[in-house]
């Protein structure tokens, strides 16, 4: 199985389709999942259970981060509820910049940065479950991105 997976950009929203049909978007190499944290947990759930897990995981970003940056708690909320679930089911790009919001709310740090790049991996992270409920498969190689 690759170690690559569709890589994101956190800039922004240029959707990239793979061959396979799992969409992607690009600007330098982070990962929008990791191949095999998800074949992991296919091995101990099976493909049906984290077919469902993942589907929740869609439906739980789809609900987070529409707060104005001026609700700096309920962005905390969001991205610590976001930052955890992401996590372990391989979604590494979308916690770490849940995490960045999440620090920078309690440090009352500007937002704008943080919340347009963990929006961005939000939308990466949707896709690429969209395309893997569509029947694209998790591994399918990175080469097979159409340019």
């Amino acid at each position: 199985m690759p170690a690559s997976a569709p890589l994101i950009d956190s800039t922004q929203a240029l959707d990239v389709p793979f061959a396979a049909g799992i969409a992607s978007r690009v600007v330098g190499v982070v990962p929008v999942y990791d191949p095999a944290t998800l074949a992991e947990l296919e091995g101990v759930f099976g493909q049906a259970r984290l077919m469902d897990l993942l589907g929740h995981l869609r439906i739980e970003i789809s609900q987070r981060l529409g707060w104005p940056d001026t609700d700096r708690l309920a962005l905390r909320h969001d991205a610590h509820t976001l930052l955890s679930v992401s996590g372990s089911l391989g979604f590494f790009d979308l916690s770490r910049c849940c995490l960045e919001m999440e620090q920078a709310c309690l440090l009352g740090a500007d937002l704008a940065a943080p919340l347009k790049a963990a929006r961005a991996a939000a939308e990466g992270a949707i896709a690429a479950i969209c395309a893997m409920e569509a029947g694209a498969r998790p591994e399918t190689p990175l080469a097979a991105c159409a340019a």
